[in-house]
C-alpha cells in the first residue's frame, strides 16, 4: 500500500506480470529499499550524513510550518497561498521549477511524473493547451499577506530567470515544432516575469526578496542530497549563514553561502556543476536589507 512518511522510508516493491488468462508468469520483490525525499531533507530539521536541513540551523524561536506532500499539508497551490497569506519571515521551497512555476512530486512519484506532480505556485495559469485557463489567472498576484513579507529561497530550475517576458515566452513554443529554441523554458505560456521576481514585485503581498536559480538547478539524489553540492547544498547554507553564522543582512547571507560553497567544493570539477551552481544563484531584492528589520 502507498503510505509515505516524512523524510522517506524503507520501501518494499512487488512487481508481477500476468498473461492473458490472469496467471502470474513473473514476479519479483525488492525489499527494504531506502528512499529519500530529497526536498524534505533539504528543508527539514534533521541531520543526514553530518549536515542538517535548513530548519536544523534556524533559531528555535521561529515558528515552523512544514508543507510536505508526505505529511499531507501540501496538496496543491491553494495550500501554499493560504499559508503565505498569513505572513512569514522565511519561505523555503525545494523542488522543481520553471520561470513560471514551482512544484514537487508525491513521494516516490507513484504513476510517474505525469500523474504524481503537485503545483505549488505559478505566475500565470494561462496556457496554450487544454484547459487553456484556470483560476486564479495570476496566482502570485492574488497573495494578500500585506507587509508580512518573507525572504524567499526558491530551489528549482529557472525560477529566477529574469530575462523572461511575454512575447519571448509565447514564442518559445515554436521550438516544439522545429524552430530555433530561444531558451525561455516557458513552452508557450505568456509569462510576464519569472516567479522569483513576481513574488517580490507583486503589490499586495509576496516576498521582500528572493534567491533562486536563473538556469537548470542541479541536485544530488538519495542520501547525499544535503552534502553532495548543488542547489540543495547552497540553499541549506543560506539558512546556516543566518542561523549559525549570524549573517542577518540579506546580501551578506547570500554572499556567505556562495563563499562557503566555493570553499567546500572543487570549482575545477565542471561536470559536477559546482561553478554553474554559484554563478546562477541570484538575489533579487535589496542586498542591504536587515532581515526582520532593525
Amino acid at each position: 500500500s502507498y503510505d509515505p512518511k516524512p523524510y522517506g522510508n524503507l520501501t518494499s516493491i512487488h512487481v508481477w506480470v500476468e498473461n492473458e488468462n490472469g496467471s502470474v508468469v513473473f514476479e519479483d520483490w525488492r525489499n527494504n529499499t531506502e528512499m529519500y525525499y530529497e526536498g524534505e531533507w533539504t528543508t527539514g530539521e534533521k541531520i543526514l550524513n553530518g549536515r542538517g536541513g535548513a530548519l536544523y540551523y534556524m533559531p528555535r524561536y521561529f515558528v515552523r510550518k512544514i508543507l510536505w506532500a508526505s505529511n499531507g499539508e501540501f496538496t496543491g497551490i491553494k495550500d501554499v497561498i493560504n499559508e503565505l497569506n498569513k505572513g512569514c519571515g522565511f519561505l523555503f521551497m525545494s523542488g522543481h521549477g520553471s520561470p513560471n512555476s514551482w512544484g514537487d512530486h508525491l513521494p516516490g512519484i507513484p504513476g510517474n511524473r505525469q500523474h504524481a506532480s503537485l503545483t505549488g505556485l505559478t505566475v500565470t495559469n494561462l496556457r496554450p493547451w487544454f484547459p487553456y485557463i484556470s483560476f486564479p489567472v495570476f496566482p502570485i498576484d492574488s497573495l494578500r499577506n500585506g507587509e508580512k513579507l518573507p525572504v524567499a529561497i526558491i530551489g528549482g530550475c529557472h525560477n529566477s530567470q529574469f530575462n523572461v517576458s511575454i512575447i519571448p515566452a509565447v514564442l518559445n513554443a515554436l521550438h516544439l515544432f522545429g524552430f530555433p529554441d530561444n531558451y525561455m523554458w516557458t513552452y508557450g505560456q505568456p509569462v510576464p516575469e519569472c516567479l522569483s521576481w513576481r513574488l517580490v514585485s507583486t503589490p499586495k503581498g509576496g516576498a521582500i526578496g528572493s534567491i533562486g536559480n536563473t538556469g537548470l538547478g542541479y541536485g544530488m539524489p538519495g542520501k547525499d542530497c544535503t552534502t553532495g553540492g548543488g542547489d540543495g547544498w547552497i540553499t541549506i547554507e543560506f539558512f546556516r549563514q543566518y542561523g549559525e553564522k549570524d549573517k542577518h543582512i540579506l546580501g551578506q547571507a547570500h554572499a556567505g553561502a556562495i563563499t562557503e560553497y566555493i570553499s567546500s567544493f572543487d570549482m575545477n570539477d565542471f561536470e559536477a556543476g559546482h561553478v554553474k551552481t554559484v554563478q546562477q544563484w541570484v538575489l533579487l531584492g535589496d542586498p542591504s536589507l536587515m532581515i526582520g528589520g532593525y
